[in-house]
């Protein structure tokens, strides 16, 4: 937030349409404020927490950063209805609306995250009544949707990123090669986790690697 002695910026302008939102959208969906400039406590803003769980202070989600490397703000507007998933594995409808500074680059993002559990229950209670009936078919089928990481510190964040990214190369660390470790590393940068302050070094612990390592590795993927 900006104070006397320092201009309002523009991402301060929608901290009270988050309270706004939520109270009109209501209880089933959660709005939240991130302020890229911080990514590592991004969120300046937040209604219905419950929903994910997070509070002021916690940071981007690893979609959010996704978003950030990929600058895909610099295409659309917006990011409309993606399905991602709670921490406790409920469905959620989402979308992102990319905020951008005067000089056009990225201040920002609001996001919305409707809880859409009870709603995919009546479908399937519905669905399983026409089916009884002979009334159709067709049976639906769900939509997969991409796992998003609501996470309340920038620790979680980054370990969820890396143990995810490792546990898709079905090799202990301790048995990768140089050059696969390199691969996990280049992985992980293009998911945006070396934006993230203190990385390196919670990398390195989980590929069993020196720090240096992991720079060297960096210097040669950007090289």
């Amino acid at each position: 937030m900006h104070t006397e002695n320092t201009p309002p910026r523009v991402i301060d302008a929608y901290v009270p349409l988050v309270q706004f939102m939520g109270a009109f959208l209501g209880s089933n969906c959660e709005v939240v404020l991130h302020d890229t400039s911080a990514k590592e406590n991004s969120v300046l803003a937040i209604a219905n927490s419950h929903i994910t769980g997070r509070k002021v202070g916690a940071p981007l989600t690893d979609l959010a950063l996704k978003f950030v490397v990929e600058k895909e703000y610099e295409h659309r507007d917006w990011v409309m209805g993606y399905t991602t998933r709670s921490k406790d594995d409920r469905p959620l409808r989402s979308a992102t609306y990319f905020i951008r500074d005067d000089d056009g680059g990225l201040a920002g993002m609001l996001c919305l995250n409707m809880d859409v559990a009870d709603l995919v229950h009546a479908r399937d209670m519905l669905q399983r009544v026409i089916q009884t009936m002979g009334l159709d078919d067709v049976v639906a089928k769900d939509v997969s949707g991409q796992r998003e990481t609501f996470s309340d510190s920038i620790e979680d964040l980054t370990e969820n990123i890396i143990v995810q990214v490792i546990s898709e190369a079905e090799i202990p660390p301790e048995r990768m090669t140089a050059a696969e470790k390199m691969d996990i590393v280049r992985t992980l940068d293009g998911r945006g986790v070396f934006l993230l302050k203190g990385t390196v070094g919670l990398v390195a612990k989980r590929l069993s690697s020196s720090e240096a390592t992991i720079y060297r590795y960096l210097q040669k993927i950007h090289g």
